[in-house]
């Protein structure tokens, strides 16, 4: 599939509070489906990477959930979405070779990009 969500092959005891990095994309149309095939592949090689990632995700937004999905959208087309155990892995995440890699393959085709750190509780605890 498209959306999907990748958690590295280690056993996690759960934080109350993680560091969550989102960033949703407006990619133009040369960004095919096989290109978000190919981000979600190197995103497992990020995650593999950093063992201070919990979990992370790449797709392509959805528009047609509901009948003002589309108008909320604004254009944007893919988000990421990428949780880590504390702020030295985001730190890290920045700076990794696989990252870069990952960037690589989606910013030659990024019309616009948000992104945004928070720390998040989480439930369960």
């Amino acid at each position: 599939t498209n959306e999907q969500e990748i958690r590295p092959p280690k056993s996690y005891n759960r934080c109350h509070e993680e560091e969550c990095y989102v960033v949703i994309f407006k990619l133009n149309d040369t960004f095919t489906d096989e290109l978000t095939s190919s981000a979600i592949t190197q995103l497992a090689a990020v995650v593999k990477a950093n063992e201070g990632i919990i979990a992370a995700g790449f797709g392509k937004n959805e528009t047609s959930l509901y009948d003002t999905n589309r108008q909320h959208a604004g254009g944007f087309t893919h988000t990421l979405i990428v949780t880590f155990v504390d702020e030295r892995a985001l730190k890290f995440y920045d700076t990794e070779p696989e990252h870069l890699k990952l960037g690589g393959i989606i910013i030659p085709h990024m019309e616009e990009a948000v992104a945004t750190d928070t720390w998040i509780d989480t439930y369960p605890d």
